[in-house]
């Protein structure tokens, strides 16, 4: 997922990799409402009109959802949607829990508390009382920025090879989460209160924040993919 969404770039690019995510997380969307449904075709040149990207983008991102489950692709044949249901995001969230809980505990002895004392500051910056694009782009940008700091201090390289390799679909789930306000404020709150446990070096305390944390994101996603389902239900 790295190499297809990567992250250490120049200002274009991430322009065009936001453009991307943009895309993927729209595509992502309409696949776990149902308004993609499984077996339908997915064209290339229709879907670079759609969101006004180039062919090549556009291929990046369907590789992207191959890599996920969410569609096959067959040469000569182009893509189709896989179905995607509550068992399959249930997975994902379990097998993200038991990684990032283990990425804690191998990182608290690491984490620079400097770094630390950075996030804990930002997060308190947040607005309690947020909402619209702006706030939910900031907030998500933390959280994964966040994330990814985490991991990236548990030394060990396999781990995090396995968790960039399945962070994308996740965190377009989450973005897509935090249009909802409470939940926005909470994630903050629980953000926070692990980032106080790092700082206490508080390993076991910080390892259970984050699996309830997980656990509270995947009931979250759970609860908005059986929504838009029923409410793309009621409009069929």
């Amino acid at each position: 997922m790295q190499a297809v969404f990567g992250k250490n770039q120049a200002a274009p690019d991430i322009a065009r990799e936001r453009a991307k995510k943009r895309a993927y997380t729209a595509i992502l969307a309409k696949i776990v409402s149902g308004e993609l449904a499984p077996g339908q075709r997915l064209r290339e040149a229709e879907l670079a009109r759609t969101y006004k990207l180039s062919r090549t983008p556009i291929r990046e991102i369907l590789i992207a959802l191959e890599k996920d489950g969410l569609i096959q692709r067959n040469r000569n044949q182009g893509a189709k949607v896989i179905s995607f249901t509550p068992d399959d995001l249930e997975e994902l969230y379990d097998v993200r829990c038991v990684l990032e809980c283990l990425a804690v505990r191998r990182a608290v002895p690491h984490i620079p508390l400097n770094q630390l004392l950075e996030f804990e500051q930002r997060l308190a910056a947040l607005p309690k009382n947020g909402g619209g694009p702006k706030w939910s782009q900031r907030q998500s940008e933390l959280d994964l920025e966040l994330h990814r700091f985490i991991v990236s201090k548990s030394g060990n390289g396999r781990l995090i090879t396995y968790l960039e390799n399945i962070s994308l679909l996740p965190q377009s789930l989450r973005l897509a989460g935090y249009d909802d306000e409470k939940h926005g404020r909470d994630v903050r709150q629980e953000h926070l209160t692990l980032v106080r446990a790092l700082l206490r070096r508080d390993g076991q305390l910080a390892e259970r924040l984050m699996a309830r944390h997980i656990e509270n994101g995947k009931r979250k996603m759970l609860e908005m993919l059986y929504h838009r389902r029923d409410m793309r239900g009621k409009v069929a």
